[in-house]
Order: structure tokens, then C-alpha cells, then sequence
């Protein structure tokens, strides 16, 4: 059978002050009037049921996901620390291994946007025969609109059916210049983050180029549904080393494919990133979540929370303000939160506010 399984372990700390440790930004309604996690949800059950939906999350989200979706806690896969994509894809794939000896995995990050739900329905699809029946890894790759050097990018090879490609090469985060090449070039895709495979196939991938993961997830296995099950995990997850599925798997396997596809997607990553489903004013301001005093002020992104935010003469900036903290960046340097946040994180004296 098919299984979704969504990852959703992420503190989202680009997003900081409005994801905190506590309530990171998949549990937060950032576009719409739905957090992030039940959209995700709610785009997929149209083709899995929800009793065949997964959460792979930190122990410590168990009560949000069980409060938002209402999934049953066996479909709750708990990490008791964050280990990367490959470790959190892993352990949610030897779960389902020992449910079902033929699970089919849609693995979905939880805090992405995706408009055109009748063509992510068919792409799905596609990509689900895909991984069952040519026993491929599949990914979904995104035509790009404009070039972005805050995605990684797919360059697909050789048509093997119709817009289904293999995989010539994984390129991250190149700078601005390169990804105009790729896009004036023509035969590369955003890396979209969503994959399809058959948990077995998976597994011996990982068998093949992460031995020592392997043999973690291996031990994991023996002990699913036993008593012995968290103990397990945890000792396991003590030794991992963290890897990206990406850079452990993906890159290296000769079995990935993608699937072209015509769904607009967005990995709402930065305030920059949701910034672009927001409304403008006609100075290009973005205003939410409060009122604002504006004079000559240009291009600036203020999410409120009860106060008023008076600025003058002030361009392309961010305002995030919050019960407890006050955040003030030049919208160009907005990836540099998540080096803030870290940096602060290593201070006792501001434990409090992550």
C-alpha cells in the first residue's frame, strides 16, 4: 500500500521570533487561515487516506500534531533529536517496512506551499507507479520562475517515459549568476524536497551508501513494536551522524529519476519567501498582523503582533515583532536569522526566547 509520510521535526529557525522551539513554523498559519501541516495534509488525502498518513516529528510535537490533525499516535513516528533528512526518512521507512513489506513512501516536508491541486494529484500519481513499478527513487522537480540561489536544482538526463527523466546531477544553492544559466538553459528543475520510493528500495540504497545508517536502522527494526522500541532509537540516534537524504542518497544513487511537473510550488523558507503571498501596498510594503505609521518608507515587510509599528524612511527591511522580541534586518540578509538564532541559542542568557 501507499504511505504518506510527512517530515515535520524542522525548527524553522529563519522563521525565528515567530517559530520558537516550542511552536516552530509548520504548527504556525503563516499563508491562509490553516497552519502549514494541515494544509499538507489536507493536499494529499484526496490519494492516501489518513489512516495511512505519517508524521515523522520530535517527541516533544506529539500533542500539536495529535491536537491539529487528529492522527492516531501509531502514525506519529518520534525522533528523539533532530539527525537530518536521511536518518528522519529512515526510521520512518522501517516503520512502515515492518507494517507492510511493500509500502510505497510519499515523503512531503510539512511547510510548503503548492497551488494547483489536480495537477499535484496527477504528478503524484505518476510518480507513485513510478517507484512501485520501475523501482526508481523519485523526486519531483519544478520548472523555475525566476533564479533563485535559495534552492537546490535537479538537472534531468535522458527521458525514460514521458516527463519522467533520469537524474544527471543534484547542484546546491548556487549563486545568483549560476542559476540564471540553468534557467536560460532550460533542462534543470528546482529541487522540489518531495520524494517517492518503495521503502525497501530505500533501504538498500541506504544499505549501499550510508552502511553505518544502515545498520542503525536495522537494529531499529528488530525493536519496532517491541517494549524495547524508544530505548533502541534513542541509543541509535546517539550514534548517527546527521546526513541529508539529498547528500547521502540521492546524489550518489544511479536509480533516481525526476517527474517534470506544472503545479506552482514554494518552500516557504524566509520571511522573503512568504513575503511573495502576502498583499503589497502601493509603496510595496507588506503589512500584517497590525497597524502600521508608515512615511516614506519603501519595500518593507512588518508582521505585527499588537502594537503599532511607526517607521520613517526606512527601505527593504524586515520587522518581526512579537510578545517578547523585537527583530530588525535588511530583507537582503534574511537567510542570516538562522545564524542569529544559533548564535543566541548558545547563550543561556537568551534560552528563554528560542
Amino acid at each position: 500500500m501507499v504511505y504518506t509520510v510527512i517530515m515535520s521535526g524542522g525548527l524553522g529557525s529563519r522563521f525565528w521570533p515567530k517559530s520558537r522551539v516550542s511552536m516552530p513554523k509548520q504548527f504556525l498559519k503563516t499563508v491562509g487561515d490553516k497552519t502549514m501541516i494541515e494544509c499538507t495534509v489536507e493536499r494529499i488525502m484526496n490519494i492516501i487516506p489518513k489512516e495511512r498518513i505519517c508524521v515523522v516529528t520530535n517527541k516533544r510535537y506529539v500533542p500539536i500534531i495529535q491536537n491539529l490533525l487528529g492522527i492516531e499516535e501509531k502514525n506519529i513516528f518520534k525522533e528523539p533529536m533532530n539527525k537530518e533528512t536521511a536518518s528522519c526518512i529512515g526510521l520512518a521507512a522501517v516503520k512502515l517496512l515492518k507494517r507492510d513489506f511493500e509500502a510505497v513512501m510519499v515523503v512531503l516536508p510539512s511547510d510548503h506551499v503548492i497551488i494547483g491541486q489536480e495537477e499535484f494529484e496527477k504528478t503524484l500519481k505518476t510518480a507513485i507507479d513510478a517507484a512501485r513499478d520501475g523501482d526508481y527513487l523519485v523526486t519531483m522537480g519544478i520548472n523555475p520562475t525566476r533564479p533563485e540561489s535559495g534552492y537546490g536544482y535537479i538537472e534531468k538526463g535522458e527521458e525514460i517515459e514521458t516527463g519522467i527523466y533520469k537524474v544527471k546531477r543534484f547542484v546546491e544553492k548556487p549563486n545568483v549568476d549560476v542559476a540564471k544559466s540553468f534557467i536560460e538553459k532550460g533542462s534543470y528543475y528546482w529541487n522540489s524536497g518531495m520524494f517517492v520510493w518503495r521503502a525497501d528500495r530505500l533501504l538498500r540504497e541506504i544499505k549501499k551508501y550510508l552502511p553505518e545508517l544502515y545498520r542503525s536502522l536495522m537494529r531499529i527494526y528488530e525493536a519496532v513494536d517491541t517494549p524495547e522500541e524508544d530505548r533502541v532509537i534513542a541509543d541509535e540516534y546517539s550514534k548517527i551522524d546527521g546526513i541529508s537524504i539529498d547528500f547521502g542518497v540521492m546524489q550518489r544513487t544511479h536509480r533516481a529519476v525526476v517527474l517534470d511537473t506544472s503545479f506552482t510550488w514554494d518552500d516557504i523558507g524566509s520571511f522573503t519567501a512568504l513575503e511573495r503571498f502576502l498583499n503589497k501596498d502601493k509603496q510595496n510594503n507588506v503589512i500584517s498582523n497590525c497597524e502600521a505609521g508608515l512615511y516614506e518608507v519603501e519595500n518593507t515587510m512588518i508582521l505585527g503582533n499588537k502594537r503599532l509599528i511607526a517607521g520613517i524612511g526606512i527601505k527593504d527591511m524586515l520587522i518581526v515583532d512579537t510578545d517578547d522580541v523585537l527583530l530588525i534586518c535588511p530583507k537582503d540578509r534574511c537567510q542570516d536569522i538562522k545564524n542569529l538564532v544559533k548564535e543566541l541559542a548558545g547563550n543561556d542568557e537568551f534560552e528563554r526566547f528560542m
